[in-house]
């Protein structure tokens, strides 16, 4: 135990699901959300060919915050030896990790990209 420091331990009882959208909500007092995942707007695109380049950041929001979860990049070359070049492909794919915690009073909206956010939403049990 921390010097000082009373620790409580949180008993917590399963309230509801919800499905959180663009418009923010928030954490009621006595509540605790789990956010479990999001649901995207849009599928991660396959592979362009060509030069061309594809940047996408999708995002919610958590206390006004933007915080990215999922970030794909793109880039290459067109394979056509003729000039010189042949095609040296870049992906990267990236998620956040589930579950996060949310404690009461935190705000949280689905941003660009993100569809909705799956919660667990429960009650914080003395």
């Amino acid at each position: 135990m921390l010097s000082g420091m009373a620790l409580k331990g949180q008993n917590l009882q399963f309230g509801k699901t919800k499905l959180i959208e663009s418009k923010t909500d928030t954490v009621p007092a006595g509540k605790v959300w789990k956010v479990e995942s999001f649901i995207f707007s849009k599928t991660a695109p396959d592979c362009p060919t060509g030069a061309s380049n594809v940047n996408i950041s999708d995002s919610i929001a958590i206390n006004g915050n933007k915080l990215a979860v999922r970030v794909q990049r793109f880039s290459g070359l067109h394979d056509n030896w003729r000039y010189g070049y042949a095609w040296s492909p870049e992906f990267f794919l990236w998620e956040q990790k589930t579950p996060m915690w949310l404690p009461s009073g935190t705000t949280l909206a689905a941003g660009r990209g993100v569809l909705y956010i799956s919660v667990l939403e429960f009650n914080d049990v003395p």
